[in-house]
């Protein structure tokens, strides 16, 4: 009997959750620019500089023809590029930061603004006759309007990226690309004036320039050493190595697994500057019985080729949302960063526990392992257009906990959170007696709702009401089944709760069928209607049947039963925002997929009605 619960408990995905207050220096606030931040948009600023010189240089060519001088001015301006390159990655290494790694090298940089504005001379000289002084002249003035044009535009990038807090919507940014591309062509109107005749067309010269300004941007904001044609590994040292503890946002992270072994995390860079980051379920454990049973929970394996093999080198995650290569997934084409689980705690936990009686030692370092993942994705994806967080069971935990700090760190990104099969059904019971043991308290965001909320009077509803209340522009969802079951489901755990004193009670997870149902819709309604009281950011989607977790079923694109959208476009509606993103319940919700959990032989309230499974819980 033991061995098999805890073996159930093991291949569980889920630990339903409620929060404790913390008293933690929100990430994101007066602690200025982000060192990779800085970095960037000093190699911006560099880059535009460049740009700038460059042009210059061929423009004075214009007039004088001297090659010596025009050869010693690009020598100049190679040389200041790789010293700005240089000074922007040693000054972030002394803050802890290897910005080498983020960007394209300087090297890169300077080849395509080389190509570019090569095309642009040949462009502006064709019809010219460089004899005549006036035509001479006209060469020049064009080639100087390119040049500030350039510069403005990357400049502009440079300002945004330093501190997107200071423009989260990007107005300053576009009022001054705005501006430039008009002095443009006002300065280029002026140079051309009615004789030039170089058969350059400043249309042409603009959309060049601006196509450069986004190469730039795109190979110092998304790193190009993260590959393109499958998942990278990423691991960490492990305790005792060089590199193991590092400081992050003013705290200090020991990243590991259970054991102590070495964490690991996964990513993929795609062809659009969007970003989606998926937390991994699998089981957790909260004392001695559940982590030091015979079999062990499943989050107890370490995250190793052996374990997430599945992930390396591979071109899609599996199936649903992680089958990338489906034309309907809305991910397909995005950077992805991959959160694996090995710390029992749904990613929250940052303490190491010894159990009694075994004495089984665990190191729930759920919040150090994310937050390396944070610290490495700001280092890599500087500055995505849009944010989509999501994890299955346990990792619709970590990924709920984890879009409030990235809500803080990417400002200016559009951020939304689908927490898939978390809903935080329990009981008060563990809350009070067991969820300190994974010591997540001390590591929560201290924002309105959470930090000054007593342990006792938390829970997922307030959590998600708090951060729906303090970031607005983010949005928030949760998506269920409706009678989300087997043991390893959010029924299942629900049950284990009711009975915490009674392991035989355990098994027939079904009992709690119906009040989880009831509990999850009760707070999934209370949630929209509490947020929609300052905010309109939070909706919820029920789903038919008892199945744990959707992420991963192909039927996110094809099932409406009950008269629900697919998830698949009420995910797209969600990214879109506007009045077709609205919270769905099933109806009826009691039906059952082929494979959906349930007892066998059928015990209530599982019963048949025609030629379905139902679930029956009375009026």
């Amino acid at each position: 009997m033991l061995s098999l619960l805890s073996r159930c408990l093991g291949s569980s995905l889920l630990l339903p959750i409620l929060l404790v207050a913390g008293s933690v220096s929100f990430p994101g606030g007066d602690a200025g620019a982000y060192p990779t931040n800085l970095c960037v948009s000093q190699k911006m600023s560099s880059a535009a500089s460049y740009c700038h010189r460059v042009l210059r240089a061929w423009s004075s060519w214009e007039t004088s023809q001297n090659d010596t001088r025009r050869d010693s001015q690009l020598l100049g301006a190679e040389a200041t590029l790789a010293k700005g390159w240089g000074r922007a990655e040693t000054r972030s290494a002394s803050s802890g930061v290897d910005c080498v790694d983020t960007t394209a090298s300087y090297g890169a940089v300077q080849s395509s603004v080389d190509t570019v504005a090569d095309e642009i001379v040949l462009e502006v000289n064709g019809g010219l006759d460089l004899g005549d002084p006036a035509q001479a002249r006209c060469g020049k003035g064009l080639l100087r309007a390119a040049a500030a044009y350039c510069s403005s535009l990357v400049r502009a990038e440079s300002r945004f990226v330093k501190s997107p807090a200071r423009d989260p919507r990007a107005l300053t940014r576009d009022r001054l690309r705005s501006n430039a591309r008009d002095r443009f062509a006002r300065t280029w109107d002026r140079a051309a004036g009615d004789s030039c005749t170089s058969g350059a067309d400043e249309s042409d010269v603009a959309g060049r320039l601006e196509d450069l300004a986004a190469g730039i941007v795109a190979d110092t904001t998304v790193s190009p050493n993260v590959p393109d044609s499958g998942f990278m590994a990423v691991t960490h040292p492990t305790p005792g190595q060089p590199g193991h503890a590092l400081m992050y946002e003013g705290t200090l992270l020991t990243p590991q697994c259970q054991d102590s072994s070495a964490y690991s995390f996964f990513a993929k860079r795609g062809t659009v500057n969007k970003l989606l980051v998926y937390y991994v379920g699998g089981g957790a454990c909260w004392d001695d019985f559940t982590c030091a049973g015979p079999l062990g929970p499943r989050c107890t394996q370490d995250v190793d080729l052996g374990d997430w093999g599945g992930l390396i080198g591979a071109s899609t995650l599996g199936s649903g949302f992680g089958d990338l290569t489906n034309p309907a997934n809305p991910f397909a084409d995005w950077n992805i960063v991959v959160i694996p689980y090995c710390s029992c705690d749904v990613h929250w936990g940052d303490a190491a526990v010894d159990y009694f009686p075994s004495g089984k030692h665990v190191e729930h370092r759920g919040h150090d392992n994310a937050r390396l993942v944070e610290k490495w994705t700001r280092e890599h994806f500087v500055n995505p257009d849009e944010i989509f967080m999501s994890g299955s069971s346990a990792g619709a935990y970590g990924a709920t906990l984890g879009a409030v700090f990235l809500s803080a760190v990417y400002p200016a990104s559009q951020v939304n959170m689908m927490a898939d099969a978390g809903n935080g059904v329990i009981t008060q019971e563990f809350l009070d007696e067991s969820f300190g043991n994974w010591g997540a308290e001390e590591n929560l965001p201290d924002i309105p709702g959470i930090g000054d909320v007593p342990i006792g009077e938390q829970s997922i509803p307030t959590l998600v009401t708090s951060a729906a209340r303090a970031f607005p522009r983010t949005r928030w969802a949760h998506y269920t089944a409706a009678f989300d079951g087997g043991l390893g489901g959010q029924t299942g755990f629900f049950n284990i709760m009711l009975n915490p004193d009674n392991i035989f009670a355990w098994l027939p997870w079904w009992n709690a069928s119906c009040l989880f149902n009831e509990t999850m819709l009760d707070q999934a309604r209370e949630t929209q209607a509490n947020v929609s009281l300052e905010a309109d950011n939070y909706r919820y989607y029920v789903a038919s049947g008892s199945r744990h977790t959707g992420w991963g079923l192909d039927r996110v694109y094809t099932d409406t039963t009950g008269g629900v959208p697919t998830l698949v476009d009420w995910v797209n509606a969600m990214r879109a925002g506007g009045v077709n993103w609205i919270s769905v319940e099933a109806n009826p919700m009691n039906v059952l997929f082929s494979g959906d959990p349930r007892p066998s032989p059928l015990e209530p309230p599982f019963t048949t009605s025609g030629g379905d499974v139902v679930i029956d819980c009375g009026p």
